[in-house]
C-alpha cells in the first residue's frame, strides 16, 4: 500500500461497532472481504461475504438469546466455536456443543495495522470452586483471509479438562450443487447408518431434499488443508490448520431444504471416542486456523 495515496485508511478498510438483531457486534470490511463478529457470543463470526457473495450459513433461528434448546438456538454463522466443556452431546448435563458460544466476550476491541484489521478479546469460562479458563481470541482480517488465533489459559490453581471444535459453516449461494469439495482424507468414517448409506456422495453437494437427513463424517487428514471451490461464482475457500492440534475433521452435510449447509469442523476429538485435553495450572495452549478466500 502506498500511504501517500491514502488520506484516511477507512476508505480501504475499517472495523466499526454495530448493533444488529439485539447483538453487539464488530463489522469489518477489508477490500472484497466483509466479516461480522459477535461480541455477545464469544466473538464468533456471524457472516462472511467475499466479493459481495455470501459464504456462510445462517440458520432460520437467526441471532438469539440462547433461551431454547440447541435446535432452537443454533444460529450457524460462519464460525460457531464449540467447547470448552462439551462438543456434540458427549457430556451429560452440559449444553449440546458446549457453553462457550453463549459467553460474552470481555474487553473486545479492534485496531488496524498495515492494512490488516485485528479483532481481539477475552472469553471466560469459570465456576465457583471450579475452573478459571480464559480464551484470548485474536482474529486478523486481510483483503482475502481470516486468521484465527485462540490462546487458552488456565488461570486456576489445578489442572482442568477442556475440549474444542470449530464449527465453520458454509451456505448458499457459495454452497451450491457445483461446489467442489477437496478433503485430503486418509480415512473417512460415517457417524450414522444414514451417513454410511450415502457415503458415495460424501464429497458431493446435491440439490435440497424436503425432509431429508443430515450426514456427518469423521475425516483423518493427510494434511490440514481443506479446499472448497464454486466455479460458477469463481470463488474458492481454503481452511488450513495443524493436524497435530486438530486430529479430527468433521464434515457436516445438511442437504435439507431450508437447512442447506455444509460444516467443516476441525476438532480435538471424535464424538464416539470422546477425549478431553488438560491444561495445568498457569499453562497456555494456542490454536490457529487460517481461512483464505480466492
Amino acid at each position: 500500500m502506498d500511504n501517500r495515496k491514502v488520506g484516511n485508511i477507512t476508505q480501504m478498510c475499517f472495523a466499526k461497532d454495530v448493533f444488529i438483531d439485539g447483538k453487539n457486534c464488530i463489522l469489518v470490511q477489508n477490500g472484497a472481504l466483509e466479516v461480522l463478529f459477535n461480541k455477545d457470543n464469544a466473538l464468533d463470526i456471524v457472516w462472511v461475504k467475499y466479493k459481495g457473495v455470501n459464504i456462510s450459513f445462517l440458520s432460520k433461528n437467526g441471532l438469539n438469546d440462547g433461551a431454547r434448546d440447541f435446535v432452537g438456538n443454533f444460529e450457524g454463522g460462519f464460525l460457531y466455536t464449540c467447547g470448552m466443556d462439551n462438543v456434540s452431546s458427549c457430556v451429560d448435563g452440559k449444553p449440546v456443543h458446549g457453553s462457550l458460544h453463549y459467553k460474552k466476550c470481555d474487553v473486545a476491541y479492534a485496531y488496524e495495522k498495515d492494512a490488516i484489521l485485528y479483532v481481539c478479546g477475552e472469553v471466560r469460562e469459570t465456576a465457583l470452586f471450579g475452573k478459571n479458563f480464559v480464551m484470548n481470541r485474536c482474529f486478523a482480517v486481510t483483503e482475502n483471509s481470516v486468521s484465527i488465533k485462540d490462546t487458552l489459559e488456565n488461570r486456576g490453581y489445578s489442572e482442568t479438562d477442556y475440549v474444542l471444535l470449530y464449527h465453520v459453516n458454509y451456505g448458499y449461494p457459495f454452497l451450491d450443487e457445483c461446489l467442489r469439495i477437496e478433503i485430503p482424507a486418509l480415512q473417512s468414517d460415517p457417524l450414522t447408518a444414514v451417513a454410511e448409506k450415502n457415503k458415495a456422495d460424501m464429497f458431493r453437494i446435491t440439490a435440497p431434499v424436503d425432509g431429508g437427513d443430515e450426514h456427518v463424517y469423521y475425516h483423518t487428514l493427510k494434511e490440514g488443508c481443506v479446499r472448497l471451490e464454486n466455479p460458477e461464482k469463481e470463488i474458492a475457500v481454503e481452511m488450513c490448520y495443524d493436524v497435530q492440534d486438530f486430529p479430527v475433521t468433521l464434515e457436516w452435510k445438511s442437504m435439507i431444504s431450508g437447512d442447506y449447509a455444509l460444516g467443516i469442523e476441525p476438532s480435538l476429538t471424535r464424538f464416539d471416542n470422546f477425549q478431553t485435553r488438560v491444561l495445568k495450572a498457569g499453562e497456555q495452549k494456542t490454536y490457529k486456523i487460517k481461512i483464505n478466500f480466492q
